[in-house]
């Protein structure tokens, strides 16, 4: 269930903070019994925050162009061929 607290309670910040901390989950503050605005801790912003599969794969795109452009480039087939004498495959 949902974490709901009047406007009100922001008075005391320091057992707010407390509060927004501890809930696990966003804290919605009310006014007038309307939702007003929601807080949510920053680890919890920052788990909302992670790279979506797109973002990921396109920094990771981004990150190779800036190698080939710097030319940190190696042939494939001579690639895959250390890796299987490294390995033993």
């Amino acid at each position: 269930m949902a974490t709901c607290v009047p406007i009100s309670e922001l008075k005391d910040s320091a057992a707010f903070s407390k509060k927004v901390a501890q809930a696990g989950e966003p804290v919605i503050v009310t006014k007038n019994g309307y939702e007003q605005f929601v807080v949510i801790d920053a680890n919890l912003f920052r788990e909302f925050r992670r790279e979506t599969p797109a973002e990921h794969l396109e920094r990771l795109l981004q990150e190779a162009d800036r190698d080939i452009r710097a030319g940190r480039i190696s042939d494939m087939s001579a690639g895959i061929e250390a890796i299987r004498a490294k390995y033993g495959l």
